[in-house]
């Protein structure tokens, strides 16, 4: 690789390249605690920096790295927030795959106060761009580092936003009641709807919900452990908003006279996490042919009864897991016996991107399957107003000697009133046990979170040594065994390094990098001289190769001779036939074919370097205006994603004046 070869100029950005601002967005509404893409409200400061200058002997151009920043704000959500967990930036434009905690992003967290005070820094270099953003969360930094690229990074956080740890599992996630009852009600950012005109007795857990209990929403979804964590970062009915929550939740809601009202489905009593459900399973009315109001030719009771072959027995639904850096993940619940009788019927897959557990998407899962496969039937029938205060949810019984009814329970669904007050009833079959969630472990999908910019180790001392003209096809080079880790160990996430070359120390230029570790490491005992010819067979060379958790393998005489196994030992080039592995990350090499290349094959003492001489041996073309020129190479490490570049600044340099070996046709004088 030489300092002649053609480089291509970056242009040079003038200007922030914005991708990641949108004008129109809705401030979005998050509880407890989830990870969504802030929106970028406001930059200025936009300039560029020289990092470093490179330059090479004799005159020949060198160049300048840029950088830019910017100062940025990132709106968040609606506040107040209380607390940022991970952030993710993206690498080169990409997705957000990159995390960190704030401070480490170099960003500050202003929570969103109804009254807070305009961003510190904009009020002093910006006064008249100072704008308050109140009751608006949002992420901030001055000179904030764009990288090479002049674009804004895109960007994922995890918000701890409002309600954030209401929920009963803990972890951040909100009560979905307290959720609801917000995001209808909040003067701020709420639907608008009267607090006063929600039932508190059936949405709430009332004085005994610990003791004795009682049939609310929320002592339902505490004693089973549901809890959620809702973003609303679109444009959404509100209607359809909360029917989602009802159905994940396994509830109803209803007006009934001037109040709404919830009623879970729930029908056995639950005890769990210090609350008791006991729901009202009670029919409130025993109705016979003598109370149904009858049209004339119709039966006082239709039934309308789905096939079972018509049944969904297949229910999927998507949610957000956070254990996985919340990426979407589905779980499924199946009747197997209905399957096999009727083949396989899936459902469309429920959107359920609030939950962030297995746990409890698995619960929600399996109470929507329940309730498809076991409520078939639904019976319709007309009540005169003597019956006016039945309502959608209550139970009733009916006998109906038409249908063989007598004394079936069923659950009222809807009433619609008509002009004459007479009622028209919608109920469906009343299955015991349907809506209660059964204790069914469920296992989360434990994916390793990865985290693409966590920086390697540095390099180990490296192998710096000229190949004779022979070893080297006669090209005169600079070899190098190059691998990363710490305390003589490899760093599994070590993915290479780049090569900074420099003839004063002071201005570097890289000349090229490296993707693998080098098979290197040293000799854990003394390598006797040869005098000999032909194969070594006395002698044995042990090596440790810890530091680059390198695997060698055994070859045959042929493939020795032919330099297919060639190492580097101290100055010393030899082959070997065999490599048996004696203990962990340690070999015995027998089989030896000693000073090969031109090389001596002399004493070896304990610690001598060893390099395994393949394709990972980074090689550099050298000018012979360098021979007898110490020169400085500096190696900045970078992890297996090609991510978190090692600071020049904070890289070792290592000295070495190349001798010019390679312009010699055999070993120099």
């Amino acid at each position: 690789m030489s300092f002649l070869a053609p480089k291509t100029a970056k242009p040079a950005y003038t200007g922030l390249q914005i991708q990641t601002s949108v004008s129109v967005l809705p401030i979005p509404i998050a509880y407890g605690l989830m990870r969504f893409a802030p929106n970028l409200i406001w930059s200025g400061d936009f300039a560029s920096h020289a990092s470093k200058q490179q330059g090479g002997k004799g005159g020949r151009a060198g160049t300048t790295n840029v950088y830019y920043t910017s100062s940025v704000i990132f709106g968040l959500c609606e506040g107040i927030v209380g607390g940022i967990g991970n952030v993710w930036r993206s690498s080169g434009g990409g997705s957000p795959n990159d995390m960190e905690s704030l401070a480490a992003a170099g960003l500050l967290l202003i929570a969103g106060a109804a009254g807070q005070a305009p961003w510190g820094y904009l009020t002093a270099a910006h006064p008249s761009q100072a704008l308050p953003y109140p009751s608006t969360a949002y992420l901030c930094a001055p000179n904030y580092d764009l990288g090479s690229s002049a674009q804004v990074p895109n960007h994922n956080v995890e918000v701890g936003a409002l309600l954030y740890g209401s929920g009963i599992n803990g972890g951040g996630d909100a009560d979905p009641v307290l959720v609801a009852q917000d995001f209808l009600t909040n003067p701020q950012y709420g639907v608008g709807y009267p607090a006063g005109l929600i039932d508190g007795a059936s949405w709430l857990s009332g004085p005994n919900a610990q003791t004795t209990g009682d049939a609310s929403w929320q002592t339902f979804c505490r004693a089973i452990g549901f809890d959620f964590s809702p973003a609303l970062t679109s444009q959404e009915i509100a209607s359809s908003i909360l029917q989602r929550w009802a159905q994940l939740t396994n509830t109803a809601l209803f007006i009934s006279g001037a109040y709404l009202k919830a009623i879970p489905y729930g029908d056995q009593p639950v005890t769990g996490n210090g609350y008791a459900f006991v729901p009202n399973v009670t029919p409130v009315y025993a109705l016979t042919d003598a109370d149904f109001v009858r049209t004339a030719g119709q039966d006082p009771v239709l039934l309308t009864r789905i096939d079972q072959t018509d049944a969904y027995n297949c229910v999927r639904l998507e949610y957000r897991e956070r254990s996985n850096q919340y990426n979407v993940v589905t779980v499924e619940s199946k009747d197997q016996n209905q399957i096999e009788l009727y083949g396989l019927r899936v459902a469309a897959t429920l959107q359920g991107n609030e939950i962030t557990t297995a746990a409890v998407a698995q619960m929600a899962c399996d109470l929507v399957l329940a309730r498809t496969v076991e409520i078939r039937n639904t019976y319709t029938f007309k009540l005169s107003a003597e019956f006016f205060l039945l309502e959608p949810m209550d139970l009733v019984t009916l006998t109906d000697a038409g249908l063989g009814l007598n004394a079936a329970i069923v659950r009222v669904t809807t009433m619609e009133e008509d002009d004459t007050g007479v009622f028209t009833v919608t109920a469906e079959e009343f299955v015991a046990g349907s809506g209660t969630p059964t204790a069914n472990p469920t296992q989360s999908l434990e994916t390793p979170l990865v985290n693409s910019g966590a920086p390697a180790d540095p390099v180990n001392p490296p192998i710096i040594f000229e190949p004779t003209a022979s070893l080297s096809a006669g090209v005169p080079q600079v070899w190098v065994g190059i691998s990363g880790g710490s305390g003589g160990v490899a760093d599994p996430n070590w993915g290479g390094a780049q090569v900074w070359l420099s003839s004063d120390g002071v201005t570097y230029e890289m000349v090229g990098q490296v993707n693998a570790p080098s098979r290197m490491g040293v000799l854990t005992a003394g390598l006797p001289a040869f005098g000999g010819s032909g194969e070594d067979t006395a002698d044995t060379l042990a090596i440790g190769v810890a530091e680059s958790a390198a695997v060698l393998g055994s070859g045959t005489l042929a493939a020795a001779q032919a330099a297919q196994t060639q190492c580097y030992v101290d100055g010393e080039i030899l082959s070997y036939v065999t490599a048996t592995l004696t203990a962990a990350n340690a070999y015995a090499l027998t089989g030896l074919l000693r000073g090969q290349a031109g090389s001596s094959a002399g004493a070896h003492a304990v610690g001598s370097a060893f390099l395994r001489l393949d394709a990972d041996v980074f090689k550099y073309d050298l000018p012979q205006s360098y021979v007898g020129v110490p020169l400085y190479l500096k190696l900045a490490s970078f992890n297996i994603y090609g991510s978190a570049v090692q600071d020049l600044s904070a890289c070792t340099a290592y000295s070495y004046t190349p001798a010019g070996t390679g312009y010699f046709i055999g070993a120099p004088r």
